[in-house]
């Protein structure tokens, strides 16, 4: 492998990057990278935007609808509907439909794991928050009939420091960010244990990824640092990261008076309040992640502060021109137990 080489692989991932507004409707208010991260793990605060008092749910799940476009396609098969498009803008139907029915295909063959919004959210955090582009498209893979359902959430990679870094990604709703913490550990030890679905997920990057869109030296390299057992020496860095977005009753509820002055103080009160909640979520994060026996300097976490998540679901299948989100179960929980 040469240092041409993983240029060519560099700039050719950063080409895989998608459009994407996602501060239009999603806040940080603390950073993944922040100083404040003293021990890990690694912890961002964000949460939907505000419309002078109104947090905008609505607006958000519009646009998690139509980040579908770039997360369920292949890229191969965007760049024809792309191609196709600039010749007839009628095909904006077919693009339309073709995204819908993945997703009510994988409802209807799978009705217990109807999580795709938050799969679809954690794909456009990465992308913003680590600029790292997805590198295989899981939900095109997971409507296919010999594919196996279960799996990471997504898998994105960016070349940076002389070395590949892929993140491995695990999205969670959640009714409080402690529940969804502690569900993202689980599932993060439970991939870190099975040594077939791990390669499995190389694998599939190889294989059925974006990577098959690339050219010459670049597609060279790329499938070289993803051959983990032909190409061990290879630098690479692995990252596990949780999107976990939960319900946030108490400060969404903790209003303040609507005045003639400055539009975004309501959003400024909420986020100064959240923002007291980091080393609390923090806390949780390194407890769940510990219990499970990971490396918190591994993990990267970032909750995504909501009203209510069952409503954000509900509405986002209302943009996708489905009147009513597809049932998910409510797993038993444990009581929640205060950090």
């Amino acid at each position: 492998m040469t240092s041409t080489n993983d240029g060519s692989l560099a700039e050719a991932l950063k080409e895989l990057l998608n459009p994407s507004k996602l501060n239009h409707h999603i806040a940080c208010v603390v950073r993944h990278d922040d100083s404040c991260q003293k021990d890990g793990p690694r912890t961002a605060l964000l949460h939907v935007r505000f419309k002078e008092d109104e947090p905008q749910v609505e607006a958000l799940a519009e646009f998690l609808w139509g980040q579908c476009m770039y997360y369920a396609l292949p890229r191969r098969r965007r760049l024809k509907f792309k191609k196709a498009l600039d010749e007839d803008f009628a095909v904006l139907a077919q693009v339309h439909q073709a995204v819908r029915d993945a997703f009510i295909d994988f409802n209807e063959k799978h009705p217990s794991r109807a999580s795709e919004l938050g799969e679809v959210l954690a794909y456009c955090v990465v992308q913003h928050h680590l600029s790292a582009p997805q590198v295989a498209a899981k939900m095109a893979l997971k409507t296919s009939s010999n594919m196996p359902v279960h799996g990471l959430d997504g898998i994105h990679a960016t070349f940076e420091n002389g070395a590949l870094t892929i993140y491995f990604l695990e999205s969670k709703l959640s009714r409080s960010a402690n529940d969804g913490v502690k569900d993202y550990a689980t599932s993060a030890a439970t991939f870190l244990s099975n040594r077939k679905q791990y390669l499995r997920e190389y694998e599939i990057v190889s294989d059925l990824g974006h990577l098959d869109s690339l050219e010459g030296e670049a597609r060279e390299a790329a499938l070289d640092y993803f051959d983990i057992l032909g190409q061990p020496r290879l630098p690479r860095r692995e990252r596990f990261i949780g999107v976990i977005c939960y319900s946030e009753g108490k400060h969404f509820a903790n209003k303040i008076p609507v005045s003639d002055g400055p539009v975004d103080v309501h959003e400024k009160h909420f986020a100064g309040n959240y923002r007291a909640e980091h080393g609390h979520h923090q806390g949780a994060a390194r407890k769940h992640i510990e219990d499970q026996g990971c490396d918190t300097a591994k993990s990267i976490l970032f909750f995504v502060a909501v009203p209510d998540v069952n409503a954000l679901r509900e509405m986002f299948y209302q943009a996708m021109g489905v009147p009513h989100a597809p049932a998910e179960p409510e797993p038993v929980k444990e009581p929640e137990t205060q950090l």
